[in-house]
């Protein structure tokens, strides 16, 4: 999808509702708003535009105010409450001073006079259009994840990591499609949000959509949008994610998900940068760069027929493979203390520091759900710490089971200045229930059995899990949750 951007001047797309009686006023207005960057509606009066504003979405709506209406107050209030609280002008034959403030009053952004000259006419409708687009970014901004106005706290302490944010990098300056591959957790929205952040459409929105979440029946009306009564339950006009993202980044995260029957639509708009909301009969063009993740393997869902060719290859223009956190250990340590300093900020308990001895086990574990469990842990290990430093008693037992009898041994102090006897139970657990602590001692059992098995056999999965009374799957499912890897009992 080739999306050129001159510049970030380049605005967001606004929808104008014209509710003019007035022919001439109508084609001057409509003379004046660029339609490139405004979606203009006209209602036949402005009795018809009262009608539609309820059941339309619009940012900015321009009325005739009839000498007779005894209800512009009362339909003016009733405009603030609406869902977008779109902002209302409305033109006025003469204006005086106690007109316009009662209508400032009851929700009026402005009144002007319908013989406003030309130039002031413009100057006024261009900031009534840039103040609506002021507070659209404004509010995507705030609906946003806090990453994407910060892509420097995407760790990048590895090798690996490092090699992909160079290329991320490079890659932000230009409007070319970027496919982002990786497993569940390793940080792919940060990577898309890295894209964004350090390109030309910084300043433009930010959308996310998770592919997976949408159900197959609203997946066209949730990315294009839809027009009231398309279909049933469609009681207002419901804007779109590409409409939203105009002018900015719209990642479609987890794409492998969306249905096949779907994949076409989606392949067209990609193609010609137009979307024809559900039941509408107009088309919108749009302005917006595409990057995609998937934790799937695209072409191996192209050789299946359940993603279509032609659609993989206008996602992967280019493509950033993001390595999981068991294979860039390196960027662990940053990681844990990244997030324990925001995290025991945002919980107000004041964890400060680890213990060396519970880095050395975040370190050793195999993170099946990457950087998204390192994050849950480390919330968890802030809102258990009694102290100021996180140990191992602040770990979940399948993290502690990851050091050996000894190690844990070690990292426990000596209690009341007496030596610590060899196999002695953690002191916190002696402050917990039996319910909370038996499965770390049995997680611990388990390591210590596995790790002798594998010893004894020369990590031969076959024999190890024969003699173990386990199935090969179960022993490796086992092995992957302590951290236990066949290669290091053969090197032995």
């Amino acid at each position: 999808m080739d999306l050129t951007v001159h510049s970030m001047s380049a605005p967001l797309l606004i929808r104008v509702l014209l509710a003019l009686d007035d022919d001439v006023l109508r084609e001057r207005v409509r003379g004046i708003l660029d339609p490139s960057h405004v979606l203009v509606t006209e209602a036949t009066s402005s009795q018809d535009g009262w009608k539609r504003l309820p059941v339309e979405s619009h940012d900015l709506a321009l009325f005739d105010a009839l000498p007779d209406d005894q209800q512009l107050d009362r339909r003016l209030a009733r405009a603030r409450r609406l869902p977008e609280r779109p902002d209302v002008v409305v033109l006025l034959e003469r204006v005086n001073v106690e007109r316009q403030a009662e209508l400032i009053s009851a929700g009026c952004l402005a009144a002007l006079e319908r013989q406003l000259p030309g130039e002031a006419l413009d100057g006024a409708l261009s900031s009534f259009i840039n103040r609506r687009r002021d507070l659209q970014l404004a509010r995507l901004a705030a609906a946003a994840p806090e990453h994407v106005s910060d892509p420097d706290t995407l760790v990048a302490s590895s090798p690996s990591m490092r090699k992909v944010v160079a290329t991320a990098r490079r890659l932000a300056s230009t409007s070319s499609p970027v496919l982002i591959l990786g497993e569940t957790g390793v940080g792919k929205e940060r990577v898309a949000s890295l894209l964004h952040a350090e390109g030309p459409r910084a300043r433009g929105p930010f959308v996310a959509v998770n592919c997976a979440a949408i159900p197959s029946e609203l997946f066209e009306s949730e990315l294009f949008g839809h027009e009231r009564g398309a279909f049933t339950g469609a009681t207002r006009t419901r804007r779109g994610r590409f409409e939203l993202a105009d002018q900015g980044t719209l990642f479609l995260d987890e794409v492998g998900e969306v249905p096949l029957n779907l994949q076409a639509k989606l392949l067209r708009v990609l193609q010609t940068r137009r979307i024809e909301p559900v039941g509408s009969e107009r088309s919108v063009a749009v302005n917006v760069r595409i990057v995609a993740a998937t934790n799937r393997d695209l072409l191996e869902e192209v050789e299946a027929k359940r993603f279509r060719r032609d659609l993989y290859y206008r996602l992967c223009v280019v493509e950033i493979m993001i390595p999981p956190l068991r294979e860039r250990v390196a960027d662990i340590p940053e990681l844990v203390e990244t997030y324990l300093r925001v995290l025991s900020t945002q919980t107000h308990t004041g964890v400060r520091k680890i213990a060396p001895a519970v880095m050395e086990a975040l370190t050793r574990y195999a993170w099946p759900g990457n950087v998204r469990e390192l994050v849950n842990v480390i919330e968890r290990a802030t809102l258990l710490c009694s102290g100021d430093t996180v140990t191992l008693a602040d770990l979940p037992s399948s993290i502690v089971a990851t050091l050996s009898p000894d190690d844990i041994d070690a990292a426990l102090p000596a209690s009341a200045g007496e030596p610590r006897v060899a196999g002695e139970l953690p002191e916190a657990w002696l402050d917990r229930p039996w319910k909370e602590v038996r499965g770390q001692i049995l997680h611990a059992g388990e390591r210590s059995y596995l790790d002798a098995m594998l010893a004894r056999h020369g990590g031969k999965i076959g024999v190890t899990a024969a003699h173990a009374g386990l199935s090969p799957r179960s022993l490796f499912e086992k092995m992957r949750r302590h951290g236990l890897r066949k290669e290091d009992y053969r090197k032995r």
